[in-house]
């Protein structure tokens, strides 16, 4: 049962949906600039020309801020590919366009031989930290165990027990059972078995197991617990960081750059899948200053937004995102503030959110949805053809049930209003702080609603906080509305669901718990419905309109992100693939 690797081919006809939900021009690539965004005007430049032999190759970057690389408490993904896996996700470099499923750590795939229960996960004799710490079997036990260490209580536990879920280790999680109880055992040196409470799929395994367990060094580890083992300070420090993936922590200064250098000793390095020498990260949380430094020439890329979407949308360089995340409000159906425990009251929120507004006034280039799940979201069904889940009649039916109706949101808030004894509703909208585009989606929301509803009988207050700070607040349950994302698996949406669960731990978004949902949720993961793709679909709809139906969430916007990339920049793939994207850190480059 070796497998040495495995292509996630996009079938045509969801390459032609997503293609058109994209709505990207066939405009010339960064590599072949001949023509201009009018195929007719030709642009005169000189064509690329590779470094000469030694020339360092570096991509330069940007992030927000890192405090932190400790990988089982990351905040921000980028910083993971210091770190190894047991599969690697990779774009191709051949030129095919194929999202790829490859041995990382581990010297084949991670396979199963009793239908997805047990798994093997055999790894190489000669993978190592950067510190020169092999890396083996007992290193990814001793990573998991730290992961799910109930002391600990890492914000990455989950990814242990959700979607696969290993054999007691939310039990372990909750101190409910010893770790000899766990599903994870050192068969020997090199061969780690993991054992699941429910079968699994290939890719479920791969894409959360196989790519989101990440080795931690044992000692620098435990070198930095503290006395009551409640935290450890792996990952704050340089001299607290020991690499594995295909680049290396070069230099950190915290709140202002990082540089990652390639790593020659990494096992996808040494395959031919990583061409550059260095990634420059510069922490720049202004949208305004990004884009000011790509015109510059010091940023590789740059994030187009509402102010400079028009002008250069149709930019040779673009390349468009399909998210699979829709943004919006979460909405508290258990706040203080009783009005918000009032059906009606927020469903007409829902029926008149200025989607729209927010779309074409705040951020322009993004899209306005009415539903929970992305456009970036497909499914296969029975006849092995996958497509976009929204393009299905089941998701249609819900968009055309849920589309914006101010008559009917004003129908409801009377009925709301009356309840309320006729007295003036006011509620709360939390916003980050320093995000102008989502204050003024706030300020937005506040003019549609109270211009609706009428001003002297609701009010919307905006209050500005951290991001972090502002998450927190969410968990506790301070807040009335606030804006925010879930992130979303974008191989298996039925999995990203269960943050809705009634029994999910360290809730987001706490207040909602719908009995049949659970079952729902379970039986497509776990039960009946795990090997009935048609019937999981139906479910996933279901699932959908039920928590439309309590309004959980009012979507705004689904970020379909349109990036310019630099001319000396060569992709491995201009089709946007799931997980990769772009693939920008396995970019070749051409020298300035």
């Amino acid at each position: 049962m070796k497998r040495k690797s495995l292509a996630l081919l996009l079938v045509l006809v969801m390459l032609v949906s997503l293609m058109a939900a994209c709505g990207k021009p066939e405009t010339p690539t960064p590599t072949d600039p001949t023509k201009g965004p009018d195929a007719s005007d030709p642009v005169e430049t000189d064509p690329p020309v590779k470094p000469e032999p030694g020339e360092p190759k570096i991509f330069y970057d940007w992030t927000t801020s890192r405090a932190s690389w400790n990988p089982h408490t990351y905040t921000n993904s980028k910083h993971l590919e210091i770190y190894s896996t047991m599969v690697g996700i990779v774009s191709s470099v051949d030129g095919s366009d194929q999202l790829l499923f490859v041995p990382h750590d581990t010297s084949e795939l991670p396979y199963s031989e009793d239908g997805g229960t047990t798994w093997i996960c055999k790894f190489r004799d000669d993978i190592k930290f950067t510190n020169g710490t092999p890396i083996n079997a007992k290193t990814y036990e001793y990573s998991i165990k730290m992961m799910i260490d109930p002391a600990l209580g890492n914000p990455n536990a989950g990814y242990i027990f959700d979607p696969c879920v290993v054999k007691n280790a939310k039990e372990y999680f909750a101190s409910d059972c010893e770790w000899e109880d766990v599903g994870v055992k050192v068969l020997d040196d090199h061969t780690l078995e993991i054992t699941l409470a429910y079968p699994s799929t290939e890719i479920d395994f791969f894409t959360s197991l196989g790519a989101l367990i990440w080795p931690v060094d044992e000692a620098l580890y435990e070198a930095g617990m503290n006395e009551d083992r409640t935290s450890t300070s792996y990952g704050t420090d340089m001299d607290q960081i020991a690499a594995s993936g295909p680049f290396y922590l070069k230099e950190w200064v915290l709140d202002g750059y990082e540089v990652l250098a390639r790593n020659d000793d990494n096992p996808l390095v040494k395959e031919g899948y990583y061409f550059l020498d260095e990634v420059n990260t510069r922490y720049v949380s202004e949208n305004a200053t990004r884009w000011q430094m790509f015109l510059n020439g010091e940023l590789d890329w740059g994030a187009l937004s509402g102010d400079n979407y028009e002008e250069n949308k149709n930019d040779p360089r673009a390349v468009k995102q399909i998210s699979p995340m829709v943004w919006g409000l979460f909405v508290n159906t258990s706040s203080k503030n009783v009005i918000m425990q009032d059906n009606d009251f927020r469903l007409a929120l829902y029926y008149s959110a200025p989607r729209v507004e927010v779309a074409t006034q705040v951020y322009v280039l993004y899209d306005s949805p009415n539903y929970l799940i992305s456009t970036g979201i497909s499914v296969t069904g029975s006849d092995e053809v996958t497509i976009p889940y929204r393009s299905t009649p089941q998701a249609k039916a819900i968009v055309e049930k849920f589309s914006d109706n101010d008559d009917k949101a004003l129908e409801l808030f009377n009925a709301a209003y009356e309840r309320n004894g006729n007295k003036k509703i006011k509620i709360e909208l939390t916003y980050f702080e320093g995000q102008e585009a989502m204050k003024r989606t706030g300020e937005v929301c506040q003019e549609k609603w109270e211009q609706l509803f009428g001003s002297d009988r609701f009010e919307l207050v905006l209050r500005a906080v951290q991001p972090m700070q502002a998450y927190d607040n969410y968990e506790a349950g301070d807040y009335d509305l606030g804006t925010g994302v879930d992130l979303t698996n974008e191989f298996n949406m039925w999995a990203s669901f269960v943050v809705w669960t009634s029994d999910y731990p360290n809730k987001s978004v706490p207040g909602y718990a719908n009995e049949e949902f659970d079952k729902l949720y379970f039986d497509c993961m776990y039960g009946e419905l795990l090997n009935d793709p048609d019937a999981r679909i139906d479910a996933l709809a279901k699932m959908e309109e039920m928590l439309m139906d309590y309004c959980v969430f009012i979507p705004t916007m689904q970020n379909n992100n349109t990036w310019l990339v630099s001319e000396r920049v060569e992709l491995p793939t201009y089709t946007y693939l799931p997980w990769v994207a772009y693939g920008f850190f396995q970019s070749d480059i051409y020298p300035d």
